[in-house]
């Protein structure tokens, strides 16, 4: 199946987000992903290795929409003044995600147009802003290494919808908290031999989010991994 890789403009404050939409020309789907991308001070962006990966592997099977948060790529700005370290680490210091969440908010209302409902998926800074999302129209979420030390992931225990999250072995940020991702009662696995940036496992990452999603193991599904 051709996969058609279209720019978007995803109206935001006072200007739009930057985004891209992959879909199959004869898809019948009326699901679809969002994937969320890292910090945008640690390759935060939709070109990122593990988001690309999950995107060219779900995308045979249903639209996927990526997109670039506020001030990253052609994505809008509401300090066109700061550069792109100075804007984002005031927006750590204050703990201000809150309009980093409306906006996936805005782009999951601006997703309807494509498709009915969706499945969130969050890479590592991604995951937290993904579960903090409400929509009506959200399936499932992955969150992938989600970075408990820095955010609060409690929310876990009580969403509403299916929920996977995935861990690597080697991951520096997460060791001293094994126990209270244990304690969150998902869904987890585990990619072995990686470490929070999934070098050379990415398509151990996008075999599990496949297998989580489609709700089938296929002959690519990650042979590293571990409940």
């Amino acid at each position: 199946m051709k996969i058609c890789d279209t720019e978007i403009d995803i109206p935001c404050g006072s200007g739009s987000l930057e985004g891209r939409l992959l879909y199959g020309k004869e898809q019948s789907s009326r699901q679809g992903v969002i994937i969320c991308p890292p910090h945008p001070l640690l390759a935060g962006n939709l070109e990122n290795n593990v988001v690309q990966a999950i995107a060219a592997t779900m995308a045979p099977h249903m639209p996927v929409l990526l997109f670039n948060y506020r001030g990253v790529g052609k994505s809008w700005s509401p300090r066109p003044e700061l550069p792109l370290y100075e804007y984002w680490q005031g927006l750590d210091n204050d703990n201000g995600y809150t309009e980093i969440i409306n906006d996936l908010n805005l782009v999951i209302q601006w997703s309807t147009r494509c498709f009915t409902s969706c499945h969130l998926i969050g890479y590592s800074f991604g995951s937290y802003i993904a579960l903090n999302a409400f929509a009506k129209t959200i399936l499932s979420l992955t969150a992938v290494t989600p970075p408990v030390t820095n955010h609060d992931f409690s929310k876990l225990e009580t969403v509403a919808y299916p929920a996977l999250v995935i861990l690597a072995e080697n991951d520096n940020l997460l060791n001293s908290v094994e126990g209270e991702l244990q304690s969150l009662g998902s869904n987890q696995r585990t990619v072995r031999d990686s470490d929070h940036f999934f070098r050379r496992k990415e398509l151990d990452v996008s075999a599990l989010v496949r297998e989580f999603i489609l709700g089938e193991k296929t002959m690519d599904s990650c042979d590293q991994c571990e409940k």
